[in-house]
């Protein structure tokens, strides 16, 4: 791989979740040809290792590989009872380079030599595991192995070998992912953090009456209850039984305190703690203020008036809050004060009415947020105190008012306006003037499951955005796709006096901004405008396969090839992908299609290919796309150097930007690299290729992509989300300066570019 001009080969895996370790029969008609064309020249000796022979061999050999030694000894051992036993003449090839892999090895006997594109790279010894990467990452071998020797070989079929990698990963982060998400801090983080602090975390053992820290003891830790039960204790009195789920230290740890309370183990009980210096490590100096404005951000957004409030927004409010410590019982508001004057949270304790005793307030919420919201004048009829220990957040409503010029409810309407239209692709660009306008013109309307938003055949005279919900989309009564929040519709009576050219269905209850033709002429620059008369053909889907003219190929791709069509309906040029119905049925790609037509039809945005619609017939599946006149951004980088740091910044910006709009309706893309890049002619780009991209909630345990671009978590196995596109983003940015990639360019084994990543 040390060419730089050479492109790197991606990887496919897409691995299904079975629930046992070791899987019963292969469904992929190429796994099978690649286990029976590597026994060609084995002699079985054992069909299964049930006697567990060479055991402290076959475990030396899991327990030593980067990813398999996180297997568990119950585990190991059901791995070696699968291991078949095999034999090789001397002089015959194990496997070849380029050929399907099919089995996972461990040398027992002999000796064999790794080959590379025809040159001895290394010598295999016994005990030492082999053909391991392309299984891994699901591709043809990448060098070849020859037995120099009469060789024995420990095996495990490519099947089984897949279920151990998803079974590792399964154990690896679930243990520890559902502790760090229900913690306040951990939830308003991103993605990237989140795993980050999962990988910080250490488990430790108590015993009951063990103390995990005294009165007035400084520790360096937080703690995360996994089971068990712990006690806080004011002398012998407890205040607080923590269970599972809890957490304790964050206090101390944020530096705003010493210990007040004791914390006892009341049985035995497992821990997570994480220290101060991985929370350095991880945000840097100022986690201890990260900590903190998180916790007030938790607490805004679990109200009922302030949870739709922007981040720029409550940034700003932020500042106002000062933070104060409230020994057990002190008064914190006296009878009479009126409940709209102080806004106040518990950053610790909880808050309580000292007639009634009822609790008023706890940990991460709002006290009286409605009257603070509304802005009402009423009074408190008994004075609010705190129990046990308090660490208050407090600011004073009358100052926000006073800079703001209007009341809260005023203010974060309208910023909740602006964020939902912030997130529109059309606008990302408007400035904050043209923001503020479209604010003032843009009206809401609900609109009730099953009813139409615009119906085919009427005149249309508005825009509409999508505020909230989804709507689906049929011409002629025939569904055409699903639209999400903050896309946009009915643009065509913005250029055309013609009737609606679909019909729009609400699914499910949902909500849309609208704007009148007038208005939206008077926001939206000329730029746009163009840019919605071009997006108008691309929403055409009413076109069929007679009537498209073949101009040219375009190029070819792993499963078919790419075509310049003309529609003879408009005269308008389009891309046309095409597979083969036997290229789909042999390599099993009708799932992988299904789920890369199901996120194109989702998503529409300037920086990413569009599809049109698909199409098939006896032959063929088709992808009818926009066609993107220019090249891959790899091809333009080397030919025209190193990039500057201006050329740098726009293309990583404008990947970022088509990343983030698909981060933001959940689907990851997972091979960001040039290749995928279009430059077009007028110099922006289109995403490309997305048969690696998936739709996820949260997390993915799937190992694909492009070695170089891959993220150290993708590789790890202990599961990934969101951030490694932004991984692969850094990397090309890199090589935008550089032409080379930062880890791996020069490795010639893939598992070698994996640990070059792994070690930085």
């Amino acid at each position: 791989m040390g060419n730089p001009n050479t492109k790197r080969i991606k990887i496919d895996n897409f691995i299904q979740y079975p629930n046992n370790l070791i899987l019963s029969p292969i469904n992929s008609q190429l796994d099978k040809e690649a286990c029976e064309n590597e026994k060609a020249n084995f002699k079985l000796v054992c069909k299964h290792n049930l006697e567990l022979k060479d055991r402290e061999l076959l475990e030396d050999s899991l327990f030593n590989h980067f990813f398999l030694r996180a297997l568990d000894n119950k585990s190991r051992k059901e791995i070696i009872k699968e291991m078949s036993l095999y034999y090789i003449k001397k002089g015959k090839m194990i496997f070849k380079q380029g050929e399907p892999s099919g089995f996972f090895y461990v040398l027992r006997q002999g000796s064999c030599t790794i080959i590379y594109n025809g040159n001895k790279k290394k010598a295999i010894k016994v005990g030492e595991c082999f053909g391991d990467t392309s299984l891994m990452y699901n591709t043809h071998r990448d060098y070849s192995v020859r037995a120099d020797e009469d060789c024995y070989m420990w095996t495990i079929e490519k099947r089984n070998f897949k279920k151990i990698l998803e079974y590792i990963t399964h154990i690896i982060y679930d243990d520890t992912n559902k502790s760090v998400n229900n913690l306040p801090l951990f939830q308003i983080l991103p993605n990237d953090k989140r795993t980050k602090i999962v990988n910080h975390l250490y488990r430790e053992t108590h015993i009951p009456g063990q103390l995990i820290f005294d009165k007035d003891y400084i520790s360096n830790c937080m703690y995360i209850v996994k089971d068990g039960v712990v006690e806080l204790k004011d002398g012998n009195k407890v205040l607080k039984t923590l269970k599972e789920g809890d957490y304790f230290g964050d206090l101390s740890v944020v530096g705003l305190t010493n210990r007040f309370l004791k914390a006892e183990v009341k049985e035995k009980t497992h821990l997570y703690s994480i220290s101060v210096f991985n929370m350095d490590k991880m945000f840097g100096e100022n986690f201890r203020t990260i900590y903190l404005l998180s916790i007030l951000k938790i607490a805004f957004y679990n109200t009922k008036n302030f949870k739709t409030i922007n981040f720029d927004f409550l940034d700003e409010i932020i500042r106002f809050f000062r933070f104060t410590f409230y020994l057990k019982e002190t008064e914190i508001l006296k009878k009479g004060d009126y409940k709209n004057d102080k806004i106040i949270i518990p950053v610790d304790g909880e808050l309580f009415d000292s007639q009634t005793k009822e609790k008023m307030c706890n940990k991460n919420t709002m006290l009286f947020d409605d009257e603070i919201f509304n802005n009402e004048k009423a009074q408190i009829e008994s004075s609010i105190y705190c129990s046990p220990i308090c660490l208050v957040a407090m600011a004073r409503t009358s100052e926000i008012i006073k800079k703001y010029g209007c009341s809260l409810k005023e203010i974060i309407e309208r910023s909740s306006k602006i964020e939902q239209l912030k997130r529109v692709a059309l606008f990302k660009n408007l400035s904050a003037v043209k923001f503020e306008l479209l604010s003032k013109k843009i009206k809401t309307e609900k609109i009730l499951d099953k009813q139409n938003v615009i119906t085919q055949g009427e005149e249309g005279t508005r825009f509409y955005i999508i505020k909230k919900g989804l709507i689906n989309i049929y011409v002629n009564k025939k569904y055409i796709r699903t639209m999400n929040e903050h896309e946009y519709l009915g643009e065509r009576a913005l250029f055309f006096k013609e009737p609606r050219s679909a019909t729009a269905t609400a699914l499910g209850d949902c909500e849309v901004y609208y704007l009148e033709k007038e208005d939206f002429e008077e926001v939206i620059e000329k730029n746009l405008f163009d840019y919605l008369n071009n997006r108008i053909y691309l929403q055409d889907d009413s076109i069929t396969l007679d009537q498209l003219t073949f101009l040219t190929k375009l190029g070819s791709g792993s499963y078919g090839n790419v075509s310049l069509v003309k529609s003879n309906k408009k005269n308008f040029l389009y891309a046309l992908k095409n597979i083969s119905n036997k290229q789909i049925l042999y390599n099993n790609l009708s799932q992988n299609l299904d789920l890369e037509r199901g996120i194109l039809l989702r998503v529409d945005h300037p920086f990413i290919v569009k599809l049109v619609k698909t199409l098939k017939d006896d032959r063929f599946v088709y992808f009818l796309m926009d066609y993107i006149k220019g090249k891959e951004l790899f091809d333009i980088i080397r030919e025209i150097g190193l990039l500057n740091k201006t050329q740098t910044l726009f293309y990583g910006a404008s990947i970022m930007l088509a990343v983030n709009y698909l981060h933001q309706r959940k689907f990851i893309f997972r091979d960001i690299k040039p290749e995928n890049v279009m430059v077009l002619d007028n110099g922006y780009i289109k995403i490309i290729d997305f048969g690696t991209a998936k739709a996820i909630e949260d997390k993915t345990k799937t190992m694909l992509g492009t070695p170089h671009y891959m993220a150290p978590e993708m590789i790890l196995g202990r599961g990934y989300s969101f951030e490694v596109d932004f991984w692969a983003i850094a990397v090309c940015m890199y090589e935008f300066v550089c032409v080379e990639v930062p880890f791996g360019e020069h490795c010639e084994d893939t598992m070698d570019i994996y640990l070059a990543i792994k070690n930085e």
